[in-house]
């Protein structure tokens, strides 16, 4: 399905607005248009934007120039928010306890749980001094990212990516990661025969008593190389199959042993 803003989701992604309330930097409004079409949200906002440089927000836009070029802007946050159901703000300076606060996380949780069908808006401030006060009472919560107490403050497109990806996420039907899975026995099983095979080629069990150097090596497949003796059979598993490779027969060539 295609949204408003030129990105492609579907689901409850789709009805999610990142709202960029009176941004200064061409840089931080670009980068946060990729962050918006990284994690799949629906569009990107701007409410009354300084006069930025198109130029550097296409550059840090990086394959997200239609999500940049296509988002509408608005004089008010009243007007970019018109219809939505639910409306979070962001801030780090939460001076009043009678407004939800959340992590991005559970905002993800909150804002899935209750929007129905319906649409919904997460605001951020500008980079100086974030939203006021009075903004914040437009919202339904407010989200707070956890960080360090020496560098509380998060770049404005950092936030925005911090967010997007918690609401990612915060989706149940999204298709997972690619994952290869754990090998079966029987792969295993297949693999032991073949390394077996061509160490018995090699001629590495002349010198070196196979029933000992299979069980070993059968350790060494399921817990990995963990002891310098098995970094040195390993060793002296490929000394001889280079040995093999190259040309036993070559009078220059010593049979490398173990």
């Amino acid at each position: 399905m295609k949204q408003e803003g030129g990105t492609a989701t579907a689901g409850k992604l789709s009805r999610v607005s990142v709202v960029l309330c009176r941004p200064r930097y061409g840089g931080n409004i670009g980068a946060a248009a990729r962050a918006v079409k990284n994690m799949g949200v629906g569009r990107l906002v701007l409410v009354a934007p300084e006069d930025f440089q198109m130029g550097e927000a296409r550059m840090f836009a990086s394959g997200a120039s239609d999500v940049l070029e296509g988002a509408p802007t608005f004089d008010t946050i009243e007007q970019a928010v018109s219809g939505c159901r639910i409306v979070l703000g962001t801030s780090r300076r939460i001076r009043s306890h009678r407004i939800r606060i959340m992590t991005p996380r559970e905002a993800a949780g909150h804002l899935f749980g209750n929007m129905g069908k319906g649409n919904a808006a997460i605001l951020f401030g500008p980079e100086d001094n974030g939203l006021t006060s009075g903004e914040l009472a437009l919202c339904h919560g407010v989200i707070s990212i956890p960080s360090d107490e020496g560098q509380p403050s998060l770049n404005l497109a950092q936030a925005v990516m911090v967010v997007a990806y918690e609401l990612r996420m915060g989706v149940e039907d999204l298709p997972p990661v690619r994952s290869f899975g754990n090998a079966s026995k029987e792969e295993v099983d297949q693999m032991f025969e073949q390394a077996s095979a061509v160490l018995e080629r090699s001629g590495f069990f002349i010198r070196n008593p196979k029933e000992r150097v299979l069980l070993h090596l059968r350790e060494i497949f399921d817990n990995g190389v963990t002891t310098s003796q098995d970094a040195r059979i390993i060793r002296g598993i490929f000394r001889r199959i280079a040995w093999a490779i190259e040309g036993k027969q070559s009078d220059d060539n010593k049979d490398p042993g173990e």
